[in-house]
C-alpha cells in the first residue's frame, strides 16, 4: 500500500512493495542456496519539493532502497514511479533521459570522485554524456556550479586529493546539480564529515532546495541531522518500513517501539538534563532468515505471541502517521498504550 500524500502537492516519486534480494551461492556449480532479503516490501511516496528521510540501523536496507530506485541495484520485484512513469520499464534513451532528472550524492566524498580527473571534468562529465558538446558551454555550467556550492573557479583545474572532505562533498553536490535534476538521493552525505562541516553542507543543501525546488531522499542514521533537514521521515528495520510520519509527529509522538528506542539515543545538548535511554538487547537478526511475524519482536520488550506469529499491517493510525505494530491504541489519538512488558526493557 502506497502512503497517500497531501493533494496540494504533486507526488513525484512512488515506491510500491519494493523488494531487493541478493542471492547467496555455494558449491561447485554456484547454485543459489539462499537470499539476503535486504529490502522486503517497502512502500512510500515523496511529494515534489520535499525532503523525505529514511532512517534506521546500519544494515536495515535504507541505502539499498535508494540505489534500487535509481536502478544502480536491480530490484527483485515491486514498482517505482517517477513523475507518473515506470522507472523499471525504461530502456535505452528513455532511461538515459530519466536519469538526468534523478541524481545521487554518495556517502564517501573520497571514493566517489575519480582521482585521475580534474574537478572541472568530473562535474562536466554528465553534461557531455547528456549531449552538451560545446566545451565553452560546459565550462560555464561548471563555473556556475562551483560558485553555487561555495568553491572558487580555479578549483576546476585541481584534483580531488587537493581538497578537504567537506570540499570534496561540495564537489559531489556540484556534480549532481550540473544536470538540473528534479530528484536527488542524498546517501548519508554528511556522515563522513566533521560536525562543523556537517552543518555547512546541510545548510547548503537546504538553501539549494529553496532556490531550485529539488526533491530529496535523505538517507541517514543520525536522527539529529534528520530532524534538522526533513519534512517527513520513514523508519526502517530489517528490510521493512515500520513507521512513517511528518517530522513533528514522528519526533514528538513516536508510535513504534523501535522508533522510540532510536529517538531515545539522541543526545540532549544540555548537561543538566538527562534522557531516559532505551537500550535494545540482542543483535539484529539476519536478513537471510528474518524472524516470523513482526521482525522486531526478538528485541521488543513488549512482544507477545501474536507478534511472533502474525506480521503487523502497515496502516495509518492518525492522519499521515503510519505504523506497523499490533499494540498501538487507535482510539487515543495515536498514543501507544502498551501491555505490561512480557520481558523487561533495559533502560
Amino acid at each position: 500500500m502506497t502512503i497517500p500524500v497531501d493533494l496540494a502537492a504533486k507526488e513525484l516519486l512512488s515506491v510500491e512493495d519494493l523488494k531487493t534480494y541478493f542471492p547467496i551461492r555455494a558449491g561447485l556449480l554456484q547454485r543459489v542456496v539462499a537470499q539476503v532479503k535486504a529490502v522486503d516490501g517497502v512502500s512510500f511516496s515523496i511529494r515534489e519539493g520535499e525532503t523525505f528521510s529514511l532512517v534506521g540501523e546500519s544494515g536495515c536496507g535504507k541505502t539499498t532502497v535508494s540505489r534500487t530506485i535509481l536502478r544502480l541495484v536491480k530490484a527483485t520485484s515491486g514498482q517505482v514511479t517517477f513523475d507518473g512513469e515506470d522507472v523499471f520499464g525504461k530502456r535505452g534513451g528513455e532511461l538515459k533521459a530519466m536519469r538526468r532528472n534523478m541524481q545521487i550524492i554518495f556517502q564517501d566524498p573520497y571514493s566517489s570522485l575519480d582521482p585521475r580527473m580534474p574537478v572541472g571534468d568530473i562535474i562536466a562529465e554528465g553534461l557531455y554524456i547528456h549531449g552538451m558538446r560545446d566545451g565553452k558551454e560546459r565550462s560555464s555550467v561548471v563555473q556556475e556550479m562551483l560558485d553555487k556550492v561555495g568553491l572558487n573557479p580555479y578549483h576546476a583545474h585541481r584534483y580531488p586529493h587537493e581538497f578537504s572532505g567537506g570540499q570534496r562533498q561540495r564537489i559531489g553536490i556540484a556534480r549532481a546539480l550540473a544536470l538540473s535534476p528534479r530528484f536527488i538521493v542524498l546517501d548519508e552525505p554528511v556522515s563522513a564529515l566533521d560536525v562543523s562541516i556537517q552543518s555547512q553542507i546541510l545548510n547548503l543543501l537546504k538553501s539549494l532546495q529553496a532556490e531550485f525546488g529539488f526533491t530529496y531522499l535523505f538517507v541517514a542514521h543520525d536522527l539529529s541531522v534528520v530532524e534538522h533537514i526533513s519534512d517527513r521521515v520513514g523508519v526502517m528495520y530489517l528490510g521493512k518500513m515500520v513507521e512513517v510520519g511528518s517530522r513533528s509527529a514522528l519526533f514528538r509522538n513516536p508510535l513504534h517501539p523501535y522508533t522510540q528506542a532510536l529517538l531515545s539515543s539522541i543526545p540532549i545538548p544540555d548537561p543538566r538534563r538527562k534522557r531516559q535511554r532505551i537500550i535494545l538487547t540482542g543483535e539484529v537478526p539476519s536478513p537471510v532468515n528474518p524472524p516470523s511475524g513482526c521482525r522486531f519482536h526478538t528485541r521488543c520488550p513488549y512482544a507477545t505471541d501474536l507478534c511472533k506469529q502474525v506480521e503487523p499491517v502497515f496502516e495509518e493510525k492518525t492522519e499521515g502517521h503510519w505504523v506497523a505494530c499490533h499494540y498501538v491504541d487507535k482510539t487515543r489519538g495515536g498514543i501507544p498504550t502498551w501491555q505490561t512488558p512480557v520481558k523487561s526493557a533495559t533502560l
